[in-house]
């Protein structure tokens, strides 16, 4: 690639000297025929007085060769001394045109080909496996600077992504490997017969493989989601009976762990435009993470209200747990992704939900945020928009669902 680099730099190079050493053998040749052919008119019209005479007689002598040479005979050395001092201009002013165009030349092409080597020897670089590496932008203004910020944004990107990948590779073995392993234990202590094979021992099998099978399909609607294959049935649905019904759903969850449950529904709420199943999902996805948060004899709120001014729907699940760290709000719905350093299963769930969340949500045409205090609890929104045209919204009055309270 080098080679072929310098290649570059001396085409471009000889170009530039090809331009110049055209353009001077034109000027010349055009600056000769006119100098030469002023100065005889001059001669001639010195030489005879009579300027109808001398057109006549240059006319003449244009015809002929001996006409020419008589005329070259009139030229004494003067005459012959102006001319070749013209031709001798011409030369040395070609000649210094020619080192100007090779200059000029190595300069300017130089120029170009320097930031396309250090893009190649990036991409190289970037092709071995090497993501910090970056091309020097330096203040370029023009299409190569635009060119080198493109693929530094593109190295940003595909390190990110890389990045993203062998970490989400190792979350899925992490995640994977710990109900598996218990699942292992359990039958092993039950086939040599240090566990009793009793219901209790099987449940608790069953609910690890429960909690694979979710997992695996968390994985599934995600990567669906992504990559925008996702079958979603859309209907015109009605989100305050969907959030009463998911609510509860863990209405005896949230009583084991003394957790209040509260279901706050604006009136004239329109209907949604979306896949009911697809958002029950969101919702217990967001419930399950509010109640693990949640402390005992704290609440957990699900609100629902109109956005007029976006033409949609708000949906909110606050909780008043310990909340999240600034700096950790902007991942949230990253995948794998927890606060909590220990990567407890039982304090931050696999790190899948809150992704299925964002992809779901997107996949309907809305968004998601979160918000937090620390000490005071998180806030998971999300807005889809309207049914287009809907004349009736449902009617639904506030109301609230108490899981169980205590002291």
């Amino acid at each position: 690639m080098p080679n072929r680099l310098r290649s570059l730099q001396a085409k471009l190079t000889l170009a530039f000297l090809g331009v110049a050493l055209v353009a001077v053998g034109v000027l010349g040749l055009l600056v000769g025929r006119a100098s030469s052919g002023a100065f005889e008119e001059y001669l001639m019209g010195r030489r005879t007085g009579d300027l109808g005479a001398m057109d006549r007689m240059m006319d003449e002598m244009m015809g002929s060769r001996a006409s020419r040479a008589a005329m070259e005979q009139m030229f004494g050395p003067a005459e012959r001394a102006y001319l070749e001092a013209i031709t001798d201009s011409l030369w040395i002013g070609g000649l210094v045109a020619a080192l100007a165009a090779v200059g000029l030349g190595l300069l300017f092409a130089r120029r170009i080909s320097s930031p396309l080597r250090d893009l190649t020897l990036a991409a190289r670089r970037l092709g071995a496996g090497d993501f910090e590496g970056r091309v020097p932008v330096s203040g370029r203004r023009d299409e190569l600077g635009e060119l080198a910020e493109a693929f530094n944004s593109m190295a940003e990107a595909v390190g990110r992504q890389e990045t993203l990948r062998r970490r989400m590779a190792a979350d899925i073995a992490h995640e994977l490997r710990t109900p598996l392993a218990v699942i292992q234990a359990n039958l092993e202590a039950m086939l040599d017969g240090v566990r009793p094979l009793s219901v209790e021992e099987v449940a608790d099998v069953h609910r690890e493989t429960r909690l694979l099978s979710r997992l695996i399909t968390d994985l599934r609607d995600l990567s669906l989601a992504e990559t925008g294959q996702l079958p979603l049935r859309k209907g015109a649905t009605n989100l305050a009976a969907l959030a009463r019904t998911s609510v509860a759903r863990f209405a005896s969850r949230a009583k084991e762990r003394g957790v209040r449950l509260a279901v706050e529904i604006a009136e004239d709420l329109p209907r949604a435009e979306v896949d009911p199943h697809r958002i029950d999902q969101v919702l217990g996805n967001l419930l399950d993470n509010a109640l693990r948060h949640a402390p005992p004899g704290g609440e957990v709120a699900v609100s629902l209200k109109p956005v007029a001014q976006h033409d949609g729907v708000s949906v909110t699940v606050r909780d008043t747990g310990r909340g999240i760290p600034e700096e950790h709000l902007p991942n949230v719905f990253e995948r794998f992704y927890r606060a909590d350093p220990a990567r407890s299963r039982e304090g931050g769930g696999s790190g899948i939900g809150l992704a299925v969340v964002k992809q779901l949500i997107e996949a309907h045409g809305g968004r998601v945020w979160a918000e937090s205090i620390p000490g005071k609890g998180a806030t998971f929104g999300f807005s889809l928009p309207t049914e287009p045209g809907d004349p009736n919204p449902s009617r639904s009055p506030r109301n609230t669902v108490t899981g169980g309270l205590t002291g």
